[in-house]
């Protein structure tokens, strides 16, 4: 049942009024003094305001930038017997849901009231959808590059400037695209990303732009692109410093004219998008190399952010550890509340070359190792261990058969250590049988006298 706030100075239009909003299952509280409104709406909930323009002591206008001042989601319903189009025209601007006569015909009054109600639980659905997606892409630091950071966010974020992000893999970047995006007028609006690294050449324009139906060999229906899903939202160009030189004027041309060439179709169309673009590369440099375009450039950095590595920011990684340790024993149904001293102190001395997306991942590791409620330093040594070795793969030095043996010895090797030696509880943790586990230390001629010396 919803709950209505009436306030005229009018007692005999607030009964008429209680008693026709009773019959249609609204509760109505009618007050005449304009000063008691402001105390009733801090301590009851209310889903709309009816408020009379003119009252002795304090006019409804006043009133109404006040309500909307500390009420801001609160519909306003303006109600007059002597209106004039000017006070209207002043109450909408000041944030009235609508404008109604004293006399109004009942059913205009009743359809106006369910629209306010339904604007008022619309708003309240769309803050808790934000509260609920920032709080899944919320950004963790306390170090002043962060605190820096999460300014320009908020600076940046209520206007619709094109904002170009830099920092190294892992630094964080479509975090601080969403945070942007979230706390944009656009934030219910849809967030469209595009890896720019990952579309074949000869798909580009098809992926950005979209194509009608046989307009290509395989074009077997109409698609949309990118830009066209993005309409009204927020476009995320993601290493965007990957993008061929023929694509990059393709892309300048929609972003000086605001309009999209769908192949295959006999005309523009106009998109409305926000562009937030990010790279790892060094543009200036790929600028003196002929590799992106400079024009483009400066479209797209009209707002930067850089976003410093990790082991810049070295403050933040506690913060961090603590709030993925968080996540991750919440999503695995684990009961631990923290991890050791020396636990930590191994995380804040390395250098973290994967930035932020590498200490998730030991984080999430040392989570799953954990067999108390407070993740130790062995568990932690051991989960940082299996990144650590990640680039003798990458850097193609090994055959994968070579590879997977050498990660093997060194998950056993850290867990000998973890288990000190104590081989029964260490098969446990592996879910291994004795003699498999015997099998697999000789063969690797693992003992923990080796660990030890």
């Amino acid at each position: 049942m919803y709950h209505i706030l009436a306030i005229d100075d009018d007692l005999n239009f607030l009964d008429d009024l209680s008693s026709l909003l009773k019959f249609h299952n609204y509760v109505t509280r009618g007050i005449n003094n304009p000063h008691k409104a402001l105390s009733l709406l801090n301590k009851d909930k209310f889903h709309c305001v009816l408020l009379d323009v003119q009252m002795p002591g304090m006019d409804g206008i006043s009133l109404l930038e006040q309500i909307k001042e500390k009420h801001p989601t609160i519909p306003v319903i303006m109600i007059s017997g002597q209106s004039t189009l000017a006070i209207a025209v002043k109450a909408i601007k000041q944030g009235a849901f609508d404008f109604l006569e004293k006399g109004a015909d009942l059913d205009r009054l009743l359809i106006t009231l369910k629209n306010a109600i339904a604007h008022y639980n619309w708003l309240k659905e769309r803050r808790l959808l934000i509260n609920e997606l920032l709080e899944n892409y919320q950004m963790i630091g306390q170090s002043k590059a962060m605190q820096q950071i999460f300014n320009q966010i908020d600076f940046v974020a209520p206007t619709d400037s094109k904002v170009l992000i830099t920092g190294e893999t892992g630094t964080g970047k479509e975090l601080i695209a969403r945070a942007i995006q979230l706390k944009s007028n656009r934030s219910t609006r849809p967030f469209v990303r595009i890896n720019c690294a990952a579309i074949p050449e000869t798909l580009i324009e098809s992926v950005f732009f979209g194509h009608k139906k046989g307009s290509f060999t395989g074009a077997i229906k109409d698609q949309p692109g990118k830009f066209e899903l993005a309409d009204g939202g927020t476009l995320f160009l993601d290493e965007i410093g990957e993008l061929p030189l023929y694509a990059q004027a393709k892309l300048l041309n929609v972003l000086q004219d605001g309009e999209i060439e769908k192949i295959g179709a006999p005309k523009t169309q106009k998109v409305d998008v926000r562009i937030i673009a990010a790279t790892n590369k060094d543009l200036m440099t790929m600028i003196k190399e002929k590799k992106f375009r400079e024009d483009l450039f400066h479209r797209l950095n009209v707002f930067h952010i850089h976003v410093p590595p990790l082991r810049e920011r070295i403050d933040d990684v506690p913060p961090l550890v603590e709030h993925y340790i968080k996540h991750y024993a919440n999503e695995l149904n684990k009961k631990i509340v923290g991890i050791s001293p020396a636990g930590m102190n191994i995380l804040v001395q390395y250098d973290w070359p994967g930035n932020v997306r590498m200490l998730r991942n030991v984080v999430s590791r040392a989570v799953m190792f954990a067999q108390g409620n407070i993740i130790s330093e062995g568990e932690v040594s051991l989960a940082l261990d299996m990144d650590r070795y990640q680039p003798l793969f990458t850097q193609n030095t090994m055959t994968l058969a070579e590879f997977l043996e050498f990660q093997e010895r060194q998950f056993l090797r850290q867990m000998l250590i973890l288990c000190n030696g104590n081989k029964q509880q260490m098969a446990q943790r592996l879910g291994v049988d004795r003699a498999t586990l015997w099998r697999k230390l000789k063969r690797y001629n693992l003992s923990m006298a080796d660990e030890q010396s």
